[in-house]
């Protein structure tokens, strides 16, 4: 699955993540619960992502 800058997608534990940035060991996202609150920035990889809500492309 190709993941771009912007997109936003649906994690396995049922946040939803906005990508901030490409990196090499993965992506840097903000975090959002299902109420919308943000959770903060952290940096998840394919294995935390379940499927791609959003995509800019």
């Amino acid at each position: 699955m190709k993941i771009h800058k912007f997109d936003v997608v649906k994690l396995k534990d049922k946040n939803k993540a906005t990508i901030l940035d490409v990196k090499e060991d993965g992506y840097l996202a903000e975090i959002v619960n299902s109420i919308g609150e943000t959770l903060g920035n952290k940096i998840i990889s394919d294995n935390d992502i379940d499927k791609i809500i959003f995509s800019k492309f």
